[in-house]
């Protein structure tokens, strides 16, 4: 497995839990902004991690977001469609529980990670990749570019 693409995952996997972490100290605006760059960071990076893993260790499921977690403030709900082929109700989402899935999957891998188990955290992530695509694709459609640009 080469080791290149899953460093820099790992970085940018490090960057986005201290962001989660110090997330108190920003302003709302600087929050969005800073939300938008990590996970499209994190995004990019997992696109890029190796398809061959073998090893698989049992994720702890007990990691909790940050007691001091913000939120988003009035810029946290937003509506999404489902099913874009069907005709459904609307379904209302949050930003918050968007990036604090994120950040539950992240800190499952870097547990494994750190505990010298590589190869089931890069299988976490990649198992795991799903939440970070629907939050950068919640930030496609638009939840913090009308805040932040």
């Amino acid at each position: 497995m080469a080791d290149g693409p899953v460093e820099a995952f790992v970085a940018r996997a490090r960057e986005f839990v201290d962001f989660v972490a110090r997330a108190s100290t920003l302003s709302p605006s600087e929050r969005l902004s800073t939300a938008r760059s990590r996970l499209l960071d994190l995004y990019t990076a997992a696109v890029s991690l190796p398809a061959d893993f073998a090893e698989r260790v049992d994720a702890d499921d007990t990691v909790t977001p940050p007691a001091q977690w913000p939120g988003f403030g009035s810029h946290d709900w937003y509506w999404e469609v489902f099913d874009p082929y069907i005709e459904a109700p609307l379904v209302m989402g949050s930003l918050s529980d968007d990036v604090l899935d994120v950040y539950r999957d992240i800190q499952r891998g870097l547990a494994q990670w750190d505990a010298g188990h590589r190869r089931a955290a890069t299988w976490e992530w990649r198992y795991c990749a799903h939440s970070i695509a629907r939050a950068k694709r919640t930030r496609d459609q638009g939840w913090m570019t009308a805040v932040v640009v």
